[in-house]
């Protein structure tokens, strides 16, 4: 019987591998529009256990590249999946809203081509930048899409502000002077909206005013 203790990591392999090249079970429909999501968690957990090199090819870690770049809105950003692409010949500013960019797939997408080793230069980084900042509201929270008539959409969630943040870094960095004339997120606002999310009790909720828990560790990694 193995050690309970121990982390079977010939188990934890096999079961990313196969997040990775089979079918999910059906289980996974409702998440369907998750799957980037899905995919950074995927070729993450696979790299952290020492694992990822040896069990793709090089052709497919192109092809797991190009369809991150597949889910790439022309207007910056990323798609959490590409169920919503109706092509970009068709896209309008009335019909946008119905294939939006996602703050927390956006984060996930970058995050999974750095961790394939992809260099960023097909990443539409000013559009990008444009698009993030618009999607900061005025109490220095983040949204999730882009809803009809550019409204800002989804809870004002801490972990929305994590990935926002995470975005911004990527592709901005810390001294990006060739970005300095594309418009940038708030970031007094946004600190000044993470303190109010603390609560009594010293930990963070996820909006002011609530219930602080496990969201804590997104409001110290901003």
């Amino acid at each position: 019987m193995a050690d309970s203790s121990s982390l079977r990591k010939d188990r934890q392999i096999k079961y990313f591998l196969r997040c990775l090249k089979t079918f999910l079970p059906h289980q996974y429909t409702s998440n369907d529009s998750s799957r980037m999501t899905l995919a950074f968690f995927t070729v993450a957990g696979l790299d952290l256990l020492d694992a990822l090199d040896d069990n793709i090819s090089p052709a497919e870690r192109k092809g797991y590249i190009d369809w991150i770049y597949h889910c790439q809105v022309p207007s910056g950003g990323f798609r959490g999946f590409p169920g919503t692409i109706f092509g970009d010949s068709k896209r309008t500013s009335e019909n946008e809203c119905w294939d939006p960019a996602n703050v927390p797939a956006t984060f996930f997408a970058l995050m999974a081509l750095i961790v394939l080793g992809d260099d960023l230069t097909r990443v539409r980084r000013r559009e990008c930048l444009l698009w993030l900042a618009g999607m900061q509201r005025a109490d220095g929270s983040f949204g999730e899409v882009l809803g009809s008539e550019g409204r800002i959409e989804g809870s004002n969630d801490l972990r929305f502000c994590c990935c926002a943040a995470g975005v911004r870094y990527i592709l901005r960095g810390r001294d990006a002077s060739y970005l300095r004339d594309v418009g940038d997120i708030d970031v007094s606002r946004l600190i000044s909206h993470i303190e109010e999310c603390q609560s009594y009790d010293g930990g963070f909720s996820v909006s002011p005013m609530t219930e602080s828990h496990g969201t804590q560790h997104t409001a110290l990694l901003v």
